[in-house]
């Protein structure tokens, strides 16, 4: 042979090797993109080496595509195409066993397998595929047969990162996750910093709730390859049950993004994360991006939910009514609140809610499982009923809150339901004589004497919570004073105790200014009746000067003190300190 064909022919195998080699890393990159779930790029390029290199083993790595992407026809044809290409490729023999598989057919599943492992038994890759075949369904699969065939293909090659994977995956099959970890870690000696294998294993602690050495595997793995996508979805899964939802919402993103995936289902679940961090707006962009792509009636809940939360009442209310509608199993109490919620929106009377979205937020309220939720939807619409100055409403509705959960209902809680029925009491008019409804006086007037003792009652239980807060015991004097008649109360001393407390706790503030208005009403009140009850005219007079030295132009106090001047016409007279009355109370 010339030197000039001696040149040409090693220029050709060069050529050659270098062919292969590009051929070979061409594959790689494509199996890379599946692990990192970027299908369809992983799809274009393997599309394009069989087209562009018609070989059985492109056929049946463009079969294995569609095998991931559940395109079972599709990779059945891929594997024929394979065939008709090299009758003896044993790969695609293989892929054919696997679509047997996936349809149940396991033993003609077995006869494949059997005959590509008597073959190419000493083929690594061979037996590596059967043994990862018998893992990827979730009724049709074999762990046992997987770990021996994965088990012969790693004893051919030790460096077979993936075989490794493959067999911890089957270990998980039967819930052996101390040996499944074991073989990912086999997977990082073979291909040191792998990041499927630190993704896997986060997986396994992820399952084991091990929440920190979970977090811990994720991060290697996308300090490994800043591109691999599952890491970032199983991060933000992992963020969500740790309730940090903006953290868990940014890295659903992130899997968006990295994975270029246009799966519905992926994009409902980045939706749910918007939601669940206040992105209400995200979450709707992400519904419309699948609009018309995946029938699920949750979407129209979330529609319902999210718009209510950007003020869109009227789309909120027709998402919830249809989704009711479409899918009455799947309603929960929340759906209904919602939708009350999305009424009151629209509320334009002036109360700030509308009659119908209070019934359907009680409704919602009625179908919890949780009391104490339960409890707070109650007292959400008491509140409303409060601040529209709906007394009675209130006062039930705090009640029903109240009561539902005792254990977790606060002191602030039952001061308003105090208030509530102290308001309603005091809306109350009883009829005088000559008034149509006078023959019911007596009737009307014990209902509230009832409704201010019932007011009283909670109040109680407010001192009882707060026993060092002032205001709970001017409420139960100030209650009591109103639910008997004045002169009465005072006689018997009903409100003394209560205002005695008061004034005790008040006077340690070292803001002098802070309870002024309720001293100056207790100072009165306790002076007189010290002075006309108790006959104690010392006592009397020290509540009397305590009132002047707050109120300096309190004329009660300057009468009983002896310090009030008649009008100038008129000779100086002082009236009896018995006759002197309380200072006026407020209600």
């Amino acid at each position: 042979m010339n030197r000039n064909m001696r040149m040409k022919l090693v220029a050709l195998v060069f050529g050659l090797l270098a062919f292969v080699n590009l051929h070979a890393q061409t594959v790689q990159d494509g199996l890379a993109l599946i692990h990192g779930e970027r299908y369809n790029d992983a799809g274009a390029l393997f599309k394009k080496l069989a087209e562009g290199t018609p070989s059985a083993d492109n056929q049946y790595y463009l079969g294995y595509y569609y095998i991931k992407t559940n395109q079972l026809d599709e990779a059945q044809k891929a594997f024929e195409k394979g065939l008709q290409l090299d009758e003896k490729s044993y790969l695609n023999q293989v892929g054919l066993g696997t679509i047997a598989l996936s349809k149940g057919d396991r033993a003609k599943a077995k006869e494949l397998f059997d005959t590509a492992e008597k073959k190419k038994g000493k083929d690594a890759e061979v037996l590596y595929r059967i043994g990862e075949a018998y893992t990827l369904f979730e009724k049709n699969n074999d762990p046992a047969e997987a770990i021996r065939l994965l088990d012969a293909a790693v004893k051919r090659d030790k460096n077979l990162a993936d075989a490794y994977i493959a067999k911890g995956d089957a270990l998980m099959l039967r819930n052996e996750g101390g040996n499944a970890v074991t073989a990912y870690e086999y997977a990082l000696t073979a291909k040191p910093n792998y990041a499927v294998a630190h993704n896997s294993i986060g997986q396994i602690y992820l399952r084991g709730k091990n929440y920190n050495l979970a977090l811990e595997n994720y991060k290697k793995a996308i300090e490994a390859d800043a591109n691999f996508a599952p890491a970032y979805k199983d991060l933000a899964e992992l963020y969500f049950l740790a309730q940090q939802y903006k953290k868990a919402a940014e890295n659903f993103d992130l899997y968006i993004q990295k994975s270029g995936t246009t799966d519905p289902e992926m994009k409902l679940r980045a939706a749910q994360f918007a939601f669940t961090a206040d992105d209400y707006t995200k979450s709707l962009q992400l519904l419309e991006d699948i609009k018309g792509k995946i029938n699920n009636p949750i979407t129209l809940r979330m529609y319902g939910w999210s718009y209510f939360k950007t003020n869109e009442p009227d789309k909120a209310i027709q998402n919830l009514d249809q989704f009711m509608k479409t899918a009455p199993d799947k309603v929960i109490g929340d759906d209904y609140k919602y939708l009350g919620r999305a009424y009151n929106q629209k509320a334009t009377d002036g109360k700030g809610y509308d009659s119908l979205g209070m019934v359907y937020i009680m409704k919602g309220a009625d179908l919890d499982t949780s009391k104490t939720q339960a409890a707070a939807t109650y007292k959400e619409v008491a509140g409303l009923y409060y601040a529209a100055k709906d007394y009675p409403k209130a006062a039930a509705a705090y009640n029903k809150g109240n009561s539902l959960d005792t254990a977790k209902a606060t002191a602030n809680d039952y001061y308003y339901e105090g208030l509530a029925n102290f308001q309603t009491a005091s809306s109350i008019v009883v009829p005088k004589s000559g008034d149509p409804n006078f023959a019911d006086s007596t009737k009307i007037a014990a209902d509230k004497k009832n409704l201010y003792l019932r007011a009283d009652s909670i109040f109680a239980t407010v001192t009882q919570k707060l026993p060092e807060w002032p205001y709970g015991y001017y409420w139960r004097a100030s209650t009591l004073y109103n639910a008997y008649d004045r002169q009465e109360n005072v006689d018997k001393g009903i409100s003394a105790p209560y205002y005695l407390k008061l004034t005790e706790l008040a006077e340690k503030d070292p803001d002098p200014n802070k309870y002024k208005s309720y001293l100056r009403l207790a100072y009165g009140y306790l002076a007189f009746y010290n002075q006309t009850t108790l006959k104690d005219a010392a006592k009397a007079k020290e509540y009397w000067e305590k009132l002047l030295a707050i109120d300096p132009d309190n004329a009660a106090a300057k009468e009983a003190l002896g310090l009030a001047v008649a009008p100038a016409a008129q000779p100086a007279a002082t009236a009896p300190a018995a006759k002197a009355k309380p200072a006026t109370k407020k209600k």
